[in-house]
C-alpha cells in the first residue's frame, strides 16, 4: 500500500515538473488563444488522472500507444437558453468518442486526437449541434539542447448563449477554427531562449434571432498572428526565472462590422515571473503581465493593464491533488459601445481519491470581463460581466476500462446591462469506456 501511495505522489508532481518552462509559457496570457477555447467542454475529460492502478494500457502499435475511447452521457440543465425571465429546462445526451495516438521515440515526438461531441436535446431539439477537433503537435531534437516545436489543429465549435460578448442566437452559434504554430527552444547552460510564431484563423456562421431575423456573423470572422520571444534562467536547481514579450495582430475579414466600426488591432502582452518545484509536494508558476491592445478605428478606445497570473499543483497528502490557477487575456468583442475586453479568469479544483478506484471532486472559478467602453457610450452599455462557477463530482472506476461519474454544477452570471443575469443548474452522468 505504501509503495502505491508513493508511486501515486510521484506521478503527480512529475506530471506538473516536467512541464517545467514549458507549463509557464502554455499558462501565460495571449490574444490569440484565450478566447478560440471558450467552448463547452470539448476534450475536457471528467477526472484529471486516473487512480495509478485504473490507468488505461493502450494498444501498442508499433512506436506507438493508441487510446480509444468513448463517453456517454446525459446532461439535464434548467436554463439551457441562459435567461434571466424565461428559464427552459431539457436533458441532453452526449456521445463523445476521442482517439489518441502518441509516440514513445528515444527523440523526437509526435502526437495526434481526434475528438467529438455530439449533444442531443430531448425537446427542444433546435439546440442540437455537433463539436468535433483534430490536433497535432509534436517535437523534433535537432541538437542536444535544442528543438523545433509545432502545432497545427483543425476545429468545429459552438457559443452558447451564455456567452454575452456577441449577440446569440436561436440555435448554438457554429464556428470554426484552424491554425498551427512553429517554434524552436534551445538551453545554453542556465540559460534557455525560445521563439514561437503562432495563426489562428476563426470562421463565424450565421444564426437567427429570437424574432426570426438574421443575425450577420461575418463581421466576427478573423485571422491572428503571433510571435513569442521568451526567455528563461535556472538560478537554483528546481527554480527558474522567466521573461517573455507577445506581439499579436488581428486582421478581420471585412472591414467594418454591423457597427460600421473597424476592428482591426494590433497588441502585446509582457510577462515575467518563476517556475518553481518545492519540497516534492507544490510546482508552479506565479507571474506579472502588461496587457496592450491597439484599435484601427480611432472611435474604439485601447484596452491596457497590468495583471498577475499562477499555475499551481500542490499535493497536501499524497492522496489529495489541488490545481490552482489564474490567467488574464484581452478578447474581442463586436458589441457597438466596447472596443474589447480584458478577461481574468481565477480557478480552484480540488481532487480526492477517497479509495482507490473512488475519485472525488470539487471546482470553483470566478470570471470578471471589464469591458472598455467608447467616451458615448450610454449609462446601461456592458461593462463589467461577471461569472462563478462551482462543482463537485465523484467517479468510481470498475476497472482500467470502464468509469462512471456523477457531477453538479451551478453558475452565476450578473452584469450591469438590465434584465441579463441568470443562474443555471447542471446534473451529469457519464459512462466512459476507453482502451
Amino acid at each position: 500500500m505504501r509503495s502505491y501511495i508513493v508511486g501515486r505522489a510521484l506521478s503527480k508532481l512529475n506530471c506538473a515538473i516536467r512541464g517545467g518552462i514549458c507549463m509557464v509559457f502554455l499558462s501565460l496570457p495571449s490574444t490569440l488563444w484565450a478566447q478560440s477555447y471558450d467552448n463547452p467542454g470539448l476534450g475536457q475529460q471528467p477526472v484529471t488522472s486516473h487512480p495509478q492502478d485504473f490507468k488505461p494500457l493502450g494498444i501498442r502499435a508499433g512506436s506507438f500507444m493508441l487510446h480509444p475511447g468513448v463517453e456517454l452521457a446525459a446532461e439535464f440543465n434548467d436554463n439551457i437558453l441562459y435567461t434571466q425571465n424565461f428559464e427552459l429546462n431539457d436533458t441532453i445526451y452526449h456521445i463523445r468518442p476521442y482517439f489518441t495516438a502518441q509516440s514513445n521515440w528515444t527523440s523526437h515526438s509526435l502526437n495526434f486526437r481526434l475528438a467529438a461531441d455530439f449533444a442531443i436535446y430531448d425537446d427542444y431539439d433546435f439546440r442540437n449541434y455537433q463539436d468535433y477537433f483534430a490536433l497535432l503537435d509534436g517535437r523534433v531534437d535537432v541538437a542536444s539542447r535544442g528543438s523545433f516545436n509545432y502545432g497545427l489543429n483543425y476545429m468545429q465549435l459552438h457559443e452558447d448563449r451564455n456567452i454575452r460578448s456577441a449577440e446569440q442566437g436561436i440555435e448554438p452559434t457554429v464556428y470554426s477554427l484552424s491554425g498551427g504554430s512553429l517554434g524552436y527552444d534551445h538551453t545554453f547552460n542556465r540559460l534557455s531562449l525560445g521563439i514561437l510564431l503562432g495563426y489562428n484563423s476563426l470562421d463565424y456562421d450565421d444564426n437567427r434571432n429570437l424574432e426570426g431575423d438574421i443575425i450577420d456573423n461575418q463581421d466576427r470572422s478573423r485571422d491572428t498572428g503571433s510571435l513569442m520571444l521568451r526567455a528563461g534562467y535556472q538560478f537554483q536547481t528546481d527554480k527558474q526565472a522567466f521573461l517573455s514579450v507577445i506581439f499579436n495582430d488581428v486582421d478581420y475579414k471585412e472591414k467594418f462590422d454591423r457597427n460600421d466600426l473597424a476592428r482591426d488591432s494590433d497588441g502585446y502582452s509582457i510577462n515575467g515571473g518563476v517556475s518553481f518545484s518545492m519540497t516534492g509536494v507544490l510546482a508552479g508558476d506565479v507571474f506579472i503581465s502588461y496587457l496592450d491592445q491597439n484599435y484601427d478605428d480611432p472611435t474604439l478606445e485601447d484596452v491596457n493593464g497590468w495583471s498577475g497570473g499562477l499555475g499551481l499543483t500542490w499535493l497536501p497528502t499524497t492522496l489529495t491533488t489541488v490545481n490552482a490557477r489564474i490567467t488574464s487575456s484581452i478578447d474581442q468583442t463586436t458589441d457597438q459601445y466596447s472596443s474589447g475586453y480584458l478577461r481574468t479568469l481565477y480557478s480552484l479544483r480540488v481532487d480526492h481519491e477517497l479509495l482507490r478506484n473512488l475519485q472525488l471532486m470539487g471546482m470553483v472559478s470566478y470570471t470578471n470581463n471589464n469591458y472598455q467602453l467608447i467616451d458615448d457610450a450610454p449609462e446601461n452599455a456592458r461593462d463589467k460581466d461577471k461569472y462563478w462557477s462551482a462543482a463537485i463530482g465523484a467517479t468510481y472506476f470498475f476497472n482500467r476500462s470502464v468509469y462512471l461519474s456523477v457531477s453538479y454544477n451551478y453558475n452565476d452570471f450578473s452584469t450591469n446591462v438590465p434584465n441579463d443575469n441568470f443562474t443555471a443548474n447542471r446534473f451529469w452522468l457519464v459512462l466512459g469506456l476507453e482502451r
